[in-house]
């Protein structure tokens, strides 16, 4: 059976994230790129310089003045929301769907990964006051593994999710793909996201995201990521439909704690998802 490295080596070699996303995001997480190296970066990709510049001119900056310049952008935008956006455009091709699926679709692990990204934003922002933005990569990101299973072992990963379909306990996905593929979306998620250079909490957060043993810091990255795939789960948009996690106790606790907010939390989420949408352009089938 192959290892995470074997896998992350392989997808690697098929060089399926385009050079310009993966450079951008290791800079982010660089203390010593300069706006300059940003700029000498983004403008290799028109894509992306378009979308930069609409987003920067779009009313949710509010400003007053047009920007045409790539290092204005970024100084608006900021590094992190930056490297988000360019997130959000490299994976977008990942995820479109090669053929009608059932058991395991690319499009409905998009459609999970934005529920889960925005949601976890949305704590980070209205419970605890944060900017939210690592917590929003950790989102997108969190179950790349699978990605890497379904273009390398694709008949394993739908036996997988067959199996977790139907099983009832509380076995978390993981362990099935330990079982059937050898290894699990979370180890090759860990691998990828240190060699983007991404930051040790958003590393951890994809690691340890389907651990529902460990207690973690409220708030923290992870935390923030578990209670977000709990709630985006329970709104049957799971990876595979109709199975969650459970959550964990000391997580169950701080829910019940603040429910009053979350349902608050959760009313705006359709407003959210829209200016997402907007902002991104995260929604697969307008790209």
């Amino acid at each position: 059976m192959p290892s995470a490295q074997k896998l992350v080596d392989k997808f690697n070699d098929l060089k399926t994230l385009p050079h310009v996303a993966i450079r951008v995001t290791q800079m982010a997480g660089s203390e010593t790129a300069t706006m300059q190296d940003f700029e000498e970066v983004i403008k290799l990709d028109p894509v992306l310089v378009v979308r930069l510049l609409r987003l920067v001119n779009s009313p949710y900056f509010g400003l007053s003045s047009h920007v045409e310049s790539i290092a204005k952008a970024v100084i608006f935008i900021g590094m992190k929301h930056l490297r988000n956006l360019v997130a959000v455009e490299g994976l977008r091709n990942l995820f479109r769907e090669r053929a009608e699926e059932t058991i395991f679709s690319r499009k409905n692990l998009w459609t999970h990964s934005a529920t889960v990204a925005i949601l976890a934003q949305m704590i980070s922002r209205r419970i605890f006051g944060e900017d939210g933005e690592d917590v929003f990569l950790a989102g997108i990101i969190h179950d790349i593994g699978l990605i890497v299973e379904d273009q390398l072992c694709g008949e394993k990963l739908r036996q997988v999710c067959s199996i977790y379909s139907q099983e009832q306990g509380e076995e978390s996905i993981t362990g099935f793909e330990d079982g059937l593929i050898g290894t699990n979306h979370s180890k090759i998620g860990r691998l990828l996201a240190i060699q983007w250079h991404l930051s040790d909490e958003v590393v951890e957060a994809i690691r340890f995201h389907h651990r529902h043993d460990k207690q973690f810091p409220i708030p923290s990255v992870i935390a923030i990521l578990q209670l977000a795939e709990f709630m985006a789960c329970k709104m049957n948009q799971g990876v595979v439909i109709g199975r969650s996690d459970p959550l964990p106790a000391y997580l169950a606790d701080h829910l019940k704690s603040k429910m009053a907010e979350y349902k608050v939390l959760l009313k705006a989420l359709p407003a959210e998802m829209a200016k997402a949408r907007e902002l991104y352009d995260a929604d697969q089938e307008q790209a």
